[in-house]
């Protein structure tokens, strides 16, 4: 549970860190409390606070109050401030920090939708070339290349990149073996489509997460674009779910990608 708790933790300050302004407000309970503040000097003054409360492990019941006076214009922040605070404060409930009759809306956590994110992944998964193609279909040693490979095509042409229900072998199990192996041919369109069916199924076999846990630095070197889209998918998965939590090496976080 510690491995879960550091991760999560680590990852909530690293976010509350990122919202502009929330290290250099001297005194942001004053501003915070005040009436004319303007709402980025809000949002900045809420980061350090919730940041301060979480790093002394010490509630503060007036946080409880700025949280309700406050809620609306928190929820009304561009998307990644509004997450960032939303989970700082959800994870600080997890935590027993603070006392609030209900988490904040599971629509406030999330920084990228699914409706804009899928599509994203979709077109990374159709990048996959005619060569790397024959490569993913022999990536099982040869073993049934042929059945892999026409597994393959129909995947690739499905609108949404799913797995046929109840058919997950045929392609998925080439598709898992290239997608472990970064710099193999493949390796990105095969990790977008392990990252689209975690996605859909809530990363109940783990897939997502121990990917992270052994590619993060692989994936932090890719191009900007492919990379902000793979790191918005983790995102998304450690946004939309309060267990989710890789062993992710020290100092490494989430980055505040842009968007998909």
């Amino acid at each position: 549970m510690k491995r879960d708790a550091d991760f999560r933790t680590r990852q909530a300050l690293a976010d509350l860190a990122r919202v502009p302004g929330a290290g250099i407000i001297a005194d942001p309970w004053t501003v915070a409390f005040g009436v004319d503040t303007r709402p980025a000097d809000l949002w900045a003054s809420l980061a350090a606070i919730v940041q301060l409360v979480m790093e002394a492990e010490s509630p503060d019941p007036a946080l409880g109050d700025l949280w309700w006076l406050h809620r609306k214009a928190v929820a009304a922040a561009p998307a990644p401030i509004r997450a960032a605070l939303m989970n700082g404060v959800g994870h600080l409930r997890t935590l027993e920090l603070i006392d609030l009759a209900d988490a904040p809306a599971a629509t406030d956590l999330i920084t990228t939708p699914l409706g804009k994110l899928a599509p994203a992944l979709v077109l990374l998964a159709r990048r996959m070339t005619r060569d790397e193609r024959d490569h993913v279909a022999c990536a099982d040693y040869g073993c049934d290349s042929k059945r892999h490979r026409a597994a393959l095509e129909a995947l690739l042409d499905d609108p949404a990149v799913a797995y046929p229900e109840g058919e997950y072998w045929f392609p998925a199990e080439v598709v898992e073996l290239v997608s472990h192996v970064p710099g193999q041919p493949g390796h990105v369109p095969c990790l977008a489509i392990v990252l689209l069916d975690a996605l859909r199924t809530g990363d109940r076999q783990g897939n997502a997460e121990f990917r992270l846990q052994q590619q993060c630095a692989d994936i932090a070197a890719l191009a900007p674009q492919t990379r902000d889209t793979l790191f918005a998918a983790f995102r998304h998965l450690y946004e939309s779910d309060p267990v989710w939590s890789p062993a992710v090496p020290a100092p490494f976080t989430l980055p505040w990608a842009a968007s998909a």
